[in-house]
């Protein structure tokens, strides 16, 4: 008679040993025990929910600086919409606007009259009087409302003096589908945002103006902050790689003033190349690389990117001094130099490309035009104007005095028709587009 119980229990038994002789020797690699060989094990960022995101190169670099913390659960929650007030409290610790004791003092009457909770009224205290925010904001910071991405990049603006710029932008055009559904008065700060690539729109062209800002939404925000602002990264060792050596684990990296460091890597860090999670041997020379070294949460944190080549044909330029030419160009320097502004400007026989670092910037700031290059289509001759800032290092003696750096070039006037104006970066990104 057959017996299904014996035979269940002789088919298990036949399946297990020919599982067992068919991966003998095989382990899987998630039950593989770590072998001893001496090589760095894998560090993973110490947050349950970031690693894999798609903004997880943000959330690292925020975390190693201490600016966004994760919960006690050791999760980030990424997805988690961020209200006005976190917003303006990191903001403040992105930028190094710590509360004082009187911050915090003149904060108490925010928290008696607005409700604001102590341990960020002093936060707010120090945003009000750096001009983040205005008093006419505190209703929505006090009520905890989600930040909307046209307040963030308000927010954003302010936090990079880039107010007088953004009104230059009112009647600016706007890329996007829903561009009835932005408020006017946040038109221009958010036509900066997009053209700097501080905040852009989603894949479907929308910029979706009302949309709660996310947690990791924020971390990418600050990250482009930062960047636009070189004494946020002054700590950091960043430049160009120019050459590396894997055995030792040094780097070598060209900093902007043409100085040489060699980083040693340690046993174990986080690597990531063009936003995503990486390794050492896709590093190549010529990429862009910042390191940061958090002892504050005991990381070391290396973001690389790619440097996009140059299509254009170098365009010889001339460096200006301004008193050697005439007034008109006098007086467009003086009207523009008191903000961060891109221009160009046909004067006479010439083409004249002026960048500025704009209002209270103090001595030890340059800006300079190290490149021009160009090509001609069927539109033109289109212009590609390369900027590079410097800041005083760390520790350097700056005197007080505003100076307004700025830099003026001039070529000679092509002919036929003028294209576009581009200005970049040294990592080849947009800056700003000039109209001629």
């Amino acid at each position: 008679m057959y017996n299904r119980s014996k035979f269940a229990t002789f088919l298990a038994s036949f399946i297990f040993l020919c599982v067992f002789f068919v991966t003998a020797g095989f382990s899987s690699p998630v039950d593989q025990a770590p072998q001893e060989t001496g090589e760095p094990k894998e560090l993973s960022l110490p947050l349950n929910d970031a690693g894999g995101h798609w903004a997880e190169s943000a959330i690292a670099e925020m975390y190693a600086k201490d600016v966004m913390k994760g919960y006690k659960d050791s999760s980030f929650r990424p997805n988690k919409p961020v209200t006005f007030l976190e917003a303006v409290v990191l903001l403040d610790r992105l930028l190094g606007y710590e509360p004082s004791d009187a911050d915090i003092e003149s904060g108490a009457y925010l928290s008696d009259v607005f409700k604001i909770p102590q341990w960020a009224a002093g936060y707010v205290s120090v945003a009000l009087k750096q001009q983040i925010v205005e008093y006419s904001q505190i209703q929505k910071i006090s009520l905890r409302q989600p930040l909307t991405r046209q307040d963030g990049a308000v927010l954003a603006v302010r936090a990079l003096n880039w107010t007088k710029l953004a009104r230059q932008k009112k009647a600016a055009v706007l890329p996007f589908n829903d561009v009835q559904e932005i408020d006017l008065n946040t038109k221009g700060c958010i036509a900066i945002v997009n053209e700097r690539r501080i905040m852009n729109g989603y894949p479907d062209h929308n910029f979706q103006p009302s949309a709660p800002v996310s947690r990791a939404e924020m971390a990418v925000l600050l990250s482009n902050i930062g960047q636009q602002l070189p004494y946020v990264n002054s700590d950091e060792t960043a430049g160009f790689i120019s050459s590396m050596d894997t055995v030792k684990k040094e780097i070598t990296i060209v900093s902007g003033d043409q100085k040489e460091v060699v980083f040693t890597l340690p046993d174990r860090y986080l690597l990531y190349l063009n936003n995503k999670p990486s390794n050492l041997d896709s590093l190549a020379k010529g990429n862009h690389i910042r390191i940061i070294d958090s002892t504050s949460v005991g990381l070391v944190i290396l973001i690389a990117r790619t440097v996009l080549p140059d299509t254009g044909t170098a365009v010889t330029s001339e460096q200006v001094n301004p008193a050697a030419e005439n007034v008109t160009i006098q007086q467009w320097i003086e009207t523009n130099k008191s903000a961060e502004i891109y221009l160009a400007n046909v004067l006479s026989e010439n083409l004249y490309f002026l960048a500025t670092r704009g209002e209270k910037m103090t001595s030890g700031y340059t800006v300079n035009i190290t490149k021009v290059s160009s090509f001609t289509d069927d539109k033109g001759t289109h212009y590609r104007v390369w900027i590079d800032r410097s800041d005083p290092s760390p520790g350097a003696v700056v005197y007080p005095a505003i100076s307004y750096p700025y830099a003026l070039v001039k070529i000679p006037l092509p002919e036929g028709v003028l294209g576009t104006v581009t200005f970049v970066d040294q990592l080849n990104q947009v800056i700003a587009e000039a109209e001629l």
